[in-house]
């Protein structure tokens, strides 16, 4: 059984490295609406399994007090996960039933080029009433997620995501395997409940400061942690059992970079946005970031029993934003979460694991990606440029392709390549030491300079954009084209496409 726990007063002190904390009492509670953990089953039909996906308005609590109407796919938020196996034919049928046009994009997936589902790139997007099929093999095992890619910055807030997870052939054996969806909801002098579409880059209300940064906008608005559509003290419990194996698959579905700590166990980082880590290191005392869009996949071994609060704040809103996720041990259901007392260490993906040998080809076109801010933040460039006079990279099937991304901002950017993997290869300068990192979105913070590297052969328009879809709003998108693809739609100009 699933039990809630609060923590008394509603505020988790968290500190870097020098400050403990722990939870008061904890008790069950209610959980509403709650459906997180179900799964949409889907159907097979001629060969294929199918699933669908009504994308409605639903009345949704995250707590007895902090409520919204939400943007839903089938009544929950998240969205049911959805849970295939590799090699499956998979058909998603998305039904909209807002009174505003969407789509879905299955993010990290390498889709062919006209199931990628952002509007204006790849589709007309969906309108109101209208329906709209994503076709495609579920090839690569892997922590997926969808979410919708029409004005991101609106409807990924308003709830439009849900958890998309590729079992392989022959999958590991887990006692529990749970999927962990970290979001942000913004109450804090705005209102309960409120109409999260006035949130866009350009009109955050910010008590009429002209003055404010975009950073403090965020920090002002956004004061309540979600964890699987929940907030505390409703946030749901991981109930274990001493010697269990766990699984646990950490997705950011939010606009912050968060940390998050395991308390009094050790640990593994299997993989990186679902591709698999060499030889992964056990950790212990040591927190990971995981940034907006990425997905970190975590074993451990229960040997320590207790009640536990896994703790998750958000780096650059952490007197905000912070939660503890129960992670309890049998006949522990009634005693206080105990939490890291400080984080002396931070996971480095750059020296983690065990390195082996790339078989990439020799590189045949080289770009350049510096990330900007010419205003200091209400405006996001690549190169110089803006969507949608943004910046274009021309590629040939079969070249691969190195891009050096240059992070010349105060702010993280997570940046994401639709249509494939990329294999991170260095930072700074220095070649990656551990094991080879292969994903699909990276985190590039103020200063940081990436070398990564792609095989170019999943022909298509594909967006390079940052997954903080207020950046993206703010014009901090770019786009790869394959030499001779022709558009599998025609842009429609009487439909709102907004990709970004």
């Amino acid at each position: 059984m699933k039990k809630s726990y609060g923590v008394m007063g509603g505020v988790l002190a968290v500190f870097f490295a020098i400050a403990g904390c722990s939870s008061d009492d904890h008790s069950e509670m209610d959980h509403g609406n709650n459906q997180q953990d179900e799964q949409n089953e889907g159907t097979f039909e001629d060969g294929k399994k199918v699933f669908n996906l009504e994308v409605t308005e639903t009345h949704w609590m995250f707590n007895d007090e902090v409520m919204m109407d939400a943007w839903t796919y089938n009544g929950t938020l998240p969205g049911q996960e959805i849970r295939v196996q590799e090699g499956d034919e998979v058909v998603i049928n998305v039904k909209n039933s807002l009174n505003v046009p969407t789509a879905l994009h299955l993010h990290g997936f390498p889709v062919p080029n006209e199931m990628d589902g952002v509007p204006g790139v790849t589709q007309n997007a969906i309108m109101p009433g209208e329906e709209f099929t994503y076709e495609y093999q579920a090839n690569v095992p892997g922590t997926y997620w969808y979410h919708s890619h029409q004005d991101g910055a609106t409807q990924v807030d308003r709830g439009l995501y849900g958890v998309f997870i590729v079992e392989p052939v022959d999958p590991e054996s887990y006692d529990t395997d749970v999927a962990i969806v970290i979001d942000e909801f913004a109450s804090m002098g705005m209102g309960m409940g409120m109409d999260h579409s006035t949130m866009d880059h350009g009109d955050m209300e910010h008590d009429g400061n002209d003055d404010m940064s975009h950073s403090e906008m965020m920090n002002e608005m956004y004061d309540t942690m979600v964890i699987n559509g929940k907030a505390d003290p409703q946030i749901e419990s991981i109930n274990v059992v001493e010697g269990n194996r766990v699984k646990l698959r950490f997705v950011n579905a939010g606009l912050f970079t968060q940390v998050v700590s395991i308390p009094e166990h050790s640990f593994k980082i299997t993989h990186y946005d679902g591709q698999p880590v060499n030889e992964p290191d056990v950790l212990q005392d040591t927190a990971f970031r995981i940034a907006p869009a990425e997905r970190y996949d975590l074993e451990i071994i229960m040997d320590n029993p207790g009640a536990w609060g896994i703790q998750v704040f958000a780096e650059e809103n952490q007197e905000r934003l912070q939660a503890l996720i129960p992670l309890v041990y049998e006949e522990y259901e009634d005693e206080e979460l105990q939490t890291v007392d400080s984080i002396s260490s931070f996971f480095d993906l750059t020296t983690y694991g065990i390195p082996k040998e790339l078989d990439i080809g020799d590189i045949t076109k080289e770009y350049d990606m510096l990330l900007g801010s010419d205003d200091g933040g209400d405006t996001f460039t690549i190169n110089g440029k803006k969507f949608p006079n943004h910046e274009i990279y021309d590629v040939e099937e079969g070249d691969v392709v190195k891009f050096t991304i240059i992070n010349d901002t105060d702010f993280d950017h997570p940046m994401h390549l639709h249509g494939d993997f990329f294999h991170v290869i260095s930072k700074g300068g220095k070649a990656i030491q551990g094991s080879p990192v292969l994903k699909d979105t990276l985190n590039v913070r103020p200063g940081e300079t990436y070398e990564i590297v792609f095989e170019a052969k999943n022909p298509g328009n594909w967006m390079f954009h940052c997954h903080e879809f207020h950046h993206a709003s703010g014009g901090m998108v770019a786009e790869i084209h394959y030499e001779g693809f022709e558009l599998p739609f025609t842009p429609d100009p009487n439909i709102p496409n907004m990709p970004e």
